[in-house]
């Protein structure tokens, strides 16, 4: 059974907080449609409108007794290692909410079975939206979602939950204290009427320092007490620029303000302040896996901070700089240029940088037409299929059409390139990958494309030790066993192709363990049904070839 993606492993782990919250004993279908909705929400109201709250109300109805959750349904599990990609995803909550359409049609038509809650739907800025729900002293059990931005990652609300005075209450009076004491009058007019409703004190003073609930998760002395004590202080300084900003203006003193509260935050936090966030840690994870990264990640890690403080600023009203996030990958092939490419859209997105994680790669053959006018079309189609995320263009440098002052079609590609780069800034990266020096002379053919791409980042070549590595994992991946003779043999195959000039780093390796494989398929074969399933998973030192064959590489529109 295949591990599941990434995406089917973040739905999969908010499906069992909805389960826990609603005290079921096991993951079901809805579950897995809520934790496909806080994926992604606005995504996911597209496609299914009012399908998220009718799912709560179903569930409020029929809440469990369950202590904890102890499993997933039969045949969730593997309906989600199905879904290998975000296409898989999404087929699996379309056909998800075919098979429980009759069951939510049906509760809809029945409204006494709800105990429904309205519902704050807006995405938020942390990597687990809440909807902050108050406690009331309603007969009704309505509970209440006050329409500020709070950000509170969901582990807070399961860990304190126990306690006398619900996290929700202290979250909501807390953050109204925040948002008094940086506009005054100005908050005070906007949720007043939702304190009332709510049967809310208001706060006693506006000047109040109390942060309860943050020395509340610290005190749980859980190994993530204090990412969780920072996240919740970053959700009382959002409160706080939105508080600022109720007026349409920041003024000097309410930046005053609010900077006190970050300098009393930091103070409590003390030594657990730990601003890591939860996207930034996923990166490390994902770049854990890969070899020899260690420069191209530092890069990559500047330069994202600059952009999210840079968010940061604009998002305060202070003067933020052009918001680029164009970047050129140099490097020899096989070095890891298109995979690192992906990562860094993902994690884009993740931080809301970017709207979308969709991934095109292309080259000059997907760009450039064969008569005059069809360049622009083409171009401007691959862009369109690129927007909201990355394209990734390799060999990049072959747009120089080499004509001097005439113009070519790799000329014109470049043009449209350049001005959709800036249109587009804002939702759209491109990353210029190839060789390191034709790369960098391409960057000079127009005067506007070296400015829209404020980093170069270099791929070094991997070291044999690097490569040894990245053998091993393709061949586990894959499901074989290098044995004594066949682990030397490829070190001495690897040694020699690293002096040639067609070496083509990891792509090299994974030629070699593909034509590795196929000797030892051959070898085995005349054994047919009597091979053990050892001999079929064992690479020998005979299977490995003397030098990696090579494979041309097919990207963009080619076959």
């Amino acid at each position: 059974m295949s591990e599941l993606s990434l995406v089917a492993q973040l739905i999969l782990d908010r499906a069992f907080s909805e389960a826990k919250r609603f005290d079921h004993g096991e993951v079901g279908p809805l579950h897995i449609l809520l934790g496909a909705h806080r994926w992604q929400p606005e995504a996911f109201e597209h496609r299914f409108p009012g399908i998220d709250v009718r799912v709560r109300e179903v569930l409020s109805s029929s809440r469990g007794t369950a202590i904890k959750v102890t499993g997933v349904e039969d045949g969730l599990l593997a309906a989600l290692q199905a879904a290998q990609s975000v296409d898989g995803v999404w087929k699996l909550v379309e056909e998800t909410v075919r098979n429980v359409g009759d069951s939510l049609i049906d509760h809809e038509s029945n409204p006494s079975n709800s105990s429904a809650s309205a519902t704050n739907t807006g995405r938020l800025r942390s990597e687990f939206p809440l909807t902050v729900e108050t406690s009331t002293t309603k007969t009704d059990g309505e509970g209440l979602s006050l329409c500020i931005p709070v950000s509170l990652v969901e582990r807070v609300a399961l860990r304190l939950e126990e306690s006398s005075e619900s996290v929700g209450s202290v979250l909501v009076r807390e953050a109204i204290d925040v948002a008094y004491r940086v506009a005054g009058d100005a908050a005070r007019g906007t949720v007043s009427q939702a304190l009332e409703e709510a049967a809310l004190p208001y706060p006693a003073s506006s000047e109040s320092r109390e942060r309860k609930l943050i020395e509340r998760v610290l005190g749980t002395g859980a190994h993530d007490a204090g990412r969780l004590a920072t996240l919740i202080a970053g959700s009382f300084v959002e409160v706080a620029e939105w508080a600022a900003g109720l007026d349409d203006e920041i003024t000097r003193e309410e930046t005053d303000r609010i900077d006190e509260i970050r300098l009393e935050l930091r103070a409590i936090l003390g030594l657990a302040l730990d601003t890591e966030s939860e996207s930034l840690t996923s990166f490390e994870a994902k770049f854990g896996k890969l070899v020899g990264m260690e420069s191209v990640k530092a890069e990559i890690r500047k330069r994202v901070d600059y952009l999210v403080v840079n968010k940061r600023r604009a998002r305060r009203g202070l003067k933020a700089d052009s918001h680029r996030m164009h970047m050129a990958f140099v490097g020899n092939p096989g070095t890891g240029k298109t995979t690192v490419a992906r990562l860094y859209g993902e994690l884009l997105n993740d931080l809301d940088l970017l709207p979308s994680n969709k991934f095109v790669e292309t080259d000059r053959s997907g760009l450039v037409g064969r008569w005059v006018g069809e360049t622009e079309i083409k171009t401007t189609g691959v862009i369109s299929s690129a927007d909201g995320g990355v394209l990734f263009i390799d060999e990049a440098y072959a747009l120089d059409d080499g004509y001097g002052e005439q113009k070519g079609f790799g000329e014109v590609a470049t043009d449209v390139l350049v001005k959709e780069m800036e249109d587009k800034r804002d939702r759209l990266v491109i990353i210029f990958a190839g060789y390191k020096q034709p790369t960098i002379e391409f960057m000079n053919i127009n005067p506007g494309l070296k400015s829209r791409v404020p980093s170069v980042i270099e791929f070094p070549d991997y070291s044999l030790d690097d490569l040894l590595t990245i053998a091993h994992r393709i061949a586990e991946a894959r499901g074989l066993l290098l044995d004594e003779t066949a682990a030397m043999q490829l070190r001495d195959a690897l040694a020699s192709e690293l002096a040639s000039d067609t070496f083509g780093n990891a792509r090299s390796v994974e030629n070699l363990i593909e034509a590795a494989h196929r000797n030892a398929v051959n070898r085995t074969s005349a054994l047919g049904n009597l091979a053990t399933e050892a001999e079929l998973q064992t690479i020998v030192g005979d299977d490995i070839p003397k030098v990696a064959p090579r494979k041309e590489k097919h990207i963009g529109f080619t076959r």
